[in-house]
């Protein structure tokens, strides 16, 4: 009960600071009346690998709608490379701590470099953007403050209501069931882009120096320990392609993630054992890029593996539950484009599908999904994806590509 209390107290004293900060510089904000002398633009892209790399291709349509002016892109510092490898903005600002764990001192200071420079237009693209957007957005210094309507969920509805008089614009986000290259899309055209058409994600990638042969990704973790296939799955998978095709087996991930890499190689045979290198935690962010854009397939859990060889033209297969079902997973794209190559998904669609992790749904329409949330355990929806549906879909990869 302690515990609970001092979780909710805590949860509490942050929602004051981020309104004290919202209200220090909205209410100056809305009551600047006067132009700044300036043609720059800022675009906030507070998100974590995979979101921002599948907005690469977004974010190259919006600095040529706007290539006559000086571009500055605001992003979380662990997504930094992927903006990076665009190379389409003039300066790239960091934050070092996640959105939803703001660390105030460090945003202070942030702040007050930030009000250091002068915008014309202030860009905010993420549909579920956290406060801390919406109080940086408060604090910059601009004429012009433009986002796409905002879906409560890391905001509280409340918190949406209160803030959206802080944007002169804002831009209609397609309703139902749709996906993510929706919204950016709804975006970009909402800026006056009429006739931007969404693309597959892009980046690129150089020669890595980890692997001397052939090799394939196997991305066995993830953000969520809720949306792993097992990894006794995996391993079936991994034997399946070594005595397929001879491939050896690259496992990535980041350090924390050691252990599912682990439990992966335990059920491994010592054959396929022997064709396997284990990267867990050993590579940054420029490394993975580079390891999955030069690998022959990725087989991988629903997250920022699979978008990175989406955007490096890397043959991906992926397992997928149903909580976003459609948003992030299948991708829908407007304008695919000869070699662009779109992840294949395996799922098992359940009455319970479109939960969006909020527990009060998921215990109406499944209670043994709900324990398992709560547990940390894979989602029932991931449990049912099979080893045959994953193994079919490499197959079908196998074949196209010639690999055995």
């Amino acid at each position: 009960m302690k515990g609970f209390l001092s979780r909710v107290k805590g949860f509490a004293q942050t929602y004051r600071k981020e309104l004290r900060l919202f209200w220090r510089y909205a209410i100056p904000a809305k009551l600047h009346v006067w132009r700044y002398h300036s043609q720059k633009v800022i675009l906030f892209r507070l998100d974590l690998i995979g979101d921002c790399t599948m907005f690469t291709s977004t974010a190259k349509a919006i600095r040529e709608f706007y290539q006559n002016r000086e571009m500055t892109l605001i992003c979380l510092s662990i997504s930094k490379p992927v903006f990076e490898r665009l190379g389409i903005f003039d300066k790239i600002i960091t934050i070092d701590f996640r959105p939803h764990v703001i660390d105030f001192e460090k945003l202070e200071y942030l702040i007050s470099e930030l009000r250091k420079e002068k915008y014309d237009l202030l860009l905010q693209p993420q549909i579920s953007k956290y406060p801390l957007a919406d109080i940086l957005g408060a604090a910059v210094k601009c004429n012009k403050r433009i986002a796409i309507e905002t879906k409560p969920g890391n905001s509280s509805a409340s918190w949406v209501r209160m803030v959206n008089f802080l944007y002169q614009k804002r831009i209609p986000y397609p309703r139902g069931i749709v996906s993510e290259f929706d919204y950016y899309g709804a975006f970009v055209r909402g800026l006056g882009y009429t006739g931007y058409q969404t693309t597959c994600p892009c980046l690129t990638y150089y020669e890595q120096h980890f692997i001397e042969c052939d090799y394939y990704v196997l991305y066995p973790g993830g953000s969520l320990s809720q949306k792993f296939w097992p990894a006794h799955r995996f391993a079936q998978i991994a034997n399946y392609i070594y005595e397929k095709t001879g491939l050896l087996a690259v496992i990535l991930g980041v350090a924390d993630e050691q252990w599912v890499s682990d439990q992966l190689k335990e059920n491994l045979t010592p054959q396929a054992a022997m064709a396997t290198v284990d990267l867990t935690g050993r590579t940054s962010m420029s490394d993975v890029i580079d390891l999955i854009g030069n690998a022959k397939l990725v087989v991988s859990n629903d997250t920022s593996g699979v978008h990175i060889a989406c955007a490096t033209r890397t043959p991906s297969v992926v397992n997928v539950g149903g909580w976003h079902f459609k948003r992030f997973l299948p991708y829908h794209i407007e304008n695919v484009k000869p070699g662009d190559c779109l992840p294949s998904v395996a799922y098992t669609q359940m009455p319970c599908y479109y939960c969006d992790w909020q527990w009060s749904i998921v215990g109406e329409r499944n209670e043994e999904c709900l324990r398992r949330l709560k547990c940390g355990e894979p989602s029932e929806c991931i449990e049912k994806v099979t080893y045959e549906q994953m193994r079919e879909l490499v197959d079908q990869i196998i074949e196209d590509e010639e690999l055995c």
